[in-house]
């Protein structure tokens, strides 16, 4: 980077900060942002035609936005989408991730692109002989580009190197606005989701302190997490604040999704937790919770010193069955079942109906909380 803004004058690099300092200030979405950007940045380094492009890796195919007076017919994108997998800068940032800002100048010979299909059939017709892009995201499946376009003279080391010196900040400024406009698309789906019987919604600060809660949800977190004590209703169990902080980290570098949980088995029922960010409010966030029956299965009742019909009578028992009920599910009467219960009292070293549930219901919990995922 040195090197290149060797040959920027310190009063050019100045006008391109103050524009980025604009941008950050005026720029409230990715709409915004790039209006901005398309009519700014070409103060900085002419340019006949300025456009922001989106190329699908997968599809081969480009969508454009430009100013009003300088978009694109439908028929130039289809040419263009007709040569995409031979067009130099896509072929460039499509295999390199990290950038940078890049003219076709810098990865194509001059003679050979301007004898191309490419320059004949669509930089021709348009009365372009020189292209710049600046890419502001570039994964696996897109290339999301600011690019310059002109006739005339070609974009010099100074302009390239002026648009790399500010690529990583807008970059980071576009991928913000991006993700927090996905935030408040979550946010809603999982507000709509709260609305549905049984969730309850619980909002916190990124310290763990709740902002805001109805009496259901500070009970189930009673219920779930003070192991026989009481919890503080404003500040959330630690094991909730020690997955949030190793999952999200509080900011947009990952995208929240419903498939973010949290499951936590006690007795029998789990309580399900889903966190999504606020996008309004960075260091806030709602955590939604949902209770229900887990069930308890004969495989999760396999630590047991138990044969494999006594399983299954322990686990109709846990589920709250009589000893009818568990009969006509087994096909064998209930006395049968009594019967299988008094062999099992002793092997589990208890004396009751209700001390074999309870102590089933525990192992269950264990099983299903070591069988995998986000669960405590």
């Amino acid at each position: 980077m040195a090197s290149l803004l060797s040959d920027v004058k310190s009063h050019h690099l100045r006008q391109a900060v103050e524009v980025v300092h604009v941008l950050a200030a005026v720029s409230d979405s990715t709409t915004s942002f790039i209006t901005g950007t398309l009519d700014r940045l070409p103060a900085l380094v002419p340019s006949d035609l300025t456009t922001l492009s989106v190329c699908d890796l997968n599809n081969h195919s480009r969508k454009v936005f430009g100013r009003q007076a300088e978009a694109l017919s439908a028929a130039d994108c289809a040419i263009f989408d007709r040569y995409f997998r031979e067009h130099p800068l896509v072929r460039f940032h499509g295999s390199h991730p990290s950038g940078p800002t890049q003219r076709i100048s810098d990865c194509a010979d001059g003679q050979a692109f301007r004898s191309s299909a490419l320059y004949a059939d669509y930089y021709a017709r348009l009365g372009i002989t020189h292209v710049m892009a600046l890419p502001l995201q570039i994964d696996e499946g897109n290339v999301v580009s600011i690019v310059f376009n002109r006739c005339g003279s070609d974009f010099s080391g100074a302009e390239r190197a002026v648009f790399e010196a500010i690529r990583p900040t807008l970059s980071t400024l576009y991928r913000n606005l991006l993700a927090r406009e996905e935030s408040k698309l979550a946010l809603g789906r999982l507000l709509s989701l709260a609305a549905g019987v049984g969730w309850q919604m619980v909002r916190v600060a990124a310290n763990g302190q709740i902002l805001d809660a109805e009496a259901a949800g500070l009970r189930l977190l009673q219920r779930y997490f003070s192991g026989g004590g009481a919890l503080r209703p404003t500040a959330l169990p630690s094991p909730i604040v020690v997955w949030m902080t190793r999952t999200r980290n509080w900011g947009f570098d990952r995208r929240p999704s419903i498939g973010e949980s949290l499951t936590v088995r006690r007795f029998g029922k789990r309580l399900t937790i889903h966190f999504v960010a606020d996008p309004a409010e960075p260091g806030r966030s709602y955590l939604l919770m949902k209770e229900a029956h887990a069930g308890v299965s004969t495989d999760a009742l396999a630590p047991l010193p138990l044969t494999v019909r006594e399983r299954e009578v322990l686990a109709l028992v846990a589920a709250g069955k009589s000893n009818p009920e568990i009969g006509n599910v087994l096909g064998i009467s209930a006395r049968t079942v009594q019967k299988h219960l008094e062999h099992m009292f002793p092997k589990l070293g208890v004396e009751t109906r209700m001390a074999a549930g309870l102590l089933a219901l525990s192992v269950s919990d264990r099983e299903g909380a070591s069988a995998g995922g986000e669960q405590l």
